[in-house]
């Protein structure tokens, strides 16, 4: 799989001035890694000799012991497809100086320098030396743990795509931490993956301590992490070029020193995937962001209404998720400006597809917040209009249902003009992106609060919300979050149940939002996508379902690019907005729908090794 790469970072038992253990421990990991199908193996540095070992390092014995253990490692690294990577002792002109191998297949491919090498060194290789490996290109960069904030800016601007940086640091109680956020920060800076692999592992404990640490970052995420002061810390984990390159903040200046291609063909991906990938996976941090989310969507508001001078807010009430949440925004902007609840003008508007169930939740909700509730009903005028263009109600079609949605955009503007207030969208990114809104119905607004969240998100911040409100509103809220998603123009069932479910026609929220992500963040290709899909949604949904909803995605998503085209205006509060991924409208889906196509019945397996 030419896009997920596979690196190991292994940290081998080491016993100061004795190579040749060294050597014995680094090969049996080495031959336990046989089957991993690792392209990257990356050891620390100064693997073969610790630097614990002291002046004996300066002694000839130990260098050519080292050479004799970087012999071995070769032979070995024949039954290795991809890169082993590992530090050491060369002598030159009888004077050792410490260096970092890079081997493949059998082949010493040269050494890059850890200190300054006299001229005539053979087989050395430049510092900035770039690697490619199938779609990944990666340097190398030996450095301590505690220098990384000096040296990785400069890695990083060589443009490769993987920054590794073995390292034989000294560790005190704040080492890992510093080392670990550092590398954080800076991977997500250049959007860059960062693998960090400190040795030290059954080291010498006088007059410091050693300990060994497998980290590997992916433009700030943190794919694994392992560390042990004794035992031999292993890590495995895949990143993917196509997420660093879309994310990469510095071109590549030169071309690879060298170049491999793999055969490894790993049979489960190993990096987590996350199903909410908007929200953080942490139980705090995600309230403390939902929290900020909801401060900035009441800012938004505020900010508006001052600008412009309005001071009533108008929106319709459905009963439904996001006409829920834009009310709590409204209530809480108004307070913010010390403006009256009762500028608050909150319509509900009942027509053909309206439940009991979301016509009272509407009302509850609007009088709990102390609101004025004004309650239209649409029927006559619909019907009226109906008449006017020549339209059977009987046929309940698309004419039936966007004449019940623009209906109810002429009131909103018409009282809006009316009270001298402003009219609150209320639809959600999700819709938004799927085009699943009436054009000049609720598509249009005077401002948009919630259209920066997707649908996912919107559910997961009224129930956030909930546990806020008194027991009446939060009771009503929860109800709110466990009604099933829908439009509402079409009939109920018999027994008065909303008979019309979004999710029934378009296919589940998570899924469609789970798509939009890794189209906006990354662009990555459906095959990818798909893929990623179903290793997240694995015993939740089938792949032939996630196949069949994400060529609905991409047909709906291209389409519909002519509603967001005219949108009304709105703050972008998060990373990903709609409005930066610009297409033209009249754009066709035909090529990313055609590759869906091509993976019929593979298993996934196949998939994965076709990306």
């Amino acid at each position: 799989m030419n896009s997920i790469l596979r690196i190991t970072a292994m940290v081998n038992r080491v016993k100061a001035g004795n190579p040749s253990f060294c050597c014995e421990q680094l090969l049996d990991l080495l031959r336990q890694a046989e089957d991993s199908a690792s392209d990257i193996i990356v050891f620390p540095r100064m693997a073969l000799c610790p630097p614990s070992s002291g002046s004996l390092l300066k002694n000839p014995c130990i260098a050519d012991e080292c050479e004799e253990s970087l012999e071995l490692l070769m032979q070995e690294s024949e039954k290795h497809s991809g890169y082993i990577l590992a530090g050491c002792l060369k002598m030159v002109d009888r004077v050792p100086y410490e260096v970092y191998a890079v081997l493949s297949q059998g082949r010493i491919l040269g050494y890059i320098p850890c200190e300054e090498v006299p001229e005539g060194f053979d087989h050395l290789l430049p510092a900035d030396s770039i690697f490619r490996v199938n779609d990944m290109t990666f340097t190398v960069c030996p450095c301590e743990l505690t220098d990384l904030a000096a040296v990785l800016p400069e890695a990083a601007a060589r443009g490769a795509q993987c920054v590794i940086c073995p390292s034989y640091t000294p560790v005190t109680a704040e080492t890992f931490s510093t080392s670990s956020l550092c590398a954080k920060t800076l991977s997500e800076a250049y959007g860059i993956a960062l693998v960090l692999c400190n040795g030290g592992s059954g080291d010498t404990s006088s007059p410091v301590l050693y300990k060994g640490l497998c980290e590997v970052y992916e433009c700030g995420r943190l794919m694994g992490s392992a560390d042990s002061a004794f035992d031999s810390p292993v890590l495995s984990c895949d990143i993917d070029s196509e997420i660093i390159r879309s994310q990469q903040r510095y071109p590549l200046k030169k071309r690879s020193s060298f170049a491999i291609e793999t055969t490894n063909h790993p049979d489960k991906l190993l990096r987590s995937v996350n199903k909410t990938p908007y929200l953080p996976a942490n139980g705090q941090k995600q309230k403390r962001y939902l929290d900020h989310l909801f401060e900035l969507q009441v800012q938004s508001l505020a900010d508006r209404m001052s600008n412009t001078g309005l001071s009533k807010l108008v929106i319709g009430v459905s009963g439904g998720l996001d006409s829920t949440l834009a009310l709590l925004v409204c209530q809480k902007a108004l307070e913010r400006l010390e403006l009256p609840a009762q500028n608050l003008i909150g319509i509900t508007m009942p027509g053909f597809g309206t439940t009991d169930r979301t016509y009272y939740n509407a009302l509850s909700l609007i009088s709990a917040l102390g609101g004025e509730n004004r309650d239209i009903s649409i029927k006559a005028s619909v019907l009226q209009h109906f008449e006017d263009i020549g339209h059977n109600p009987t046929v309940k079609d698309v004419t039936y249902e966007n004449a019940q949605a623009r209906e109810r955009t002429q009131i909103l503007f018409d009282i809006a003009n009316a009270s001298r207030g402003l009219v609150v969208g209320t639809g959600d990114m999700s819709e938004a992106a799927l085009g699943w809104c009436t054009f000049n119905g609720d598509h249009m607004a005077s401002y948009n609060v919630n259209v920066c969240l997707n649908k996912s998100v919107i559910r997961r911040m009224v129930t956030h919300l909930s546990h806020s409100y008194e027991n009446k509103v939060g009771d009503v809220l929860r109800d709110i979050v466990d009604t099933p998603v829908s439009p509402e123009l079409l009939p109920p069932d018999e027994s008065g149940k909303i008979a019309q479910k979004t999710e029934d026609i378009l296919g589940s929220y998570d899924l469609h939002d789970f798509f939009l992500y890794y189209v906006l963040k990354y662009n990555m290709r459906p095959q990818k996508i798909y893929y990623y899909a179903c290793v997240a949604f694995e015993g939740i949904f089938e792949a032939a379902y996630i196949k069949e909803k994400l060529s609905i995605f991409f047909r709906r998503f291209i389409t519909s690019q002519f509603k967001r085209s005219c949108a009304p205006d709105f703050a972008k509060i998060t990373d990903l907005c709609l409005a930066d991924y610009q297409f033209p409208s009249d754009c066709s889906p035909a090529t990313l729908v055609h590759q869906l196509e091509k993976i019929e019945a593979m298993s996934l397996d196949d998939v994965m090794k076709k990306l």
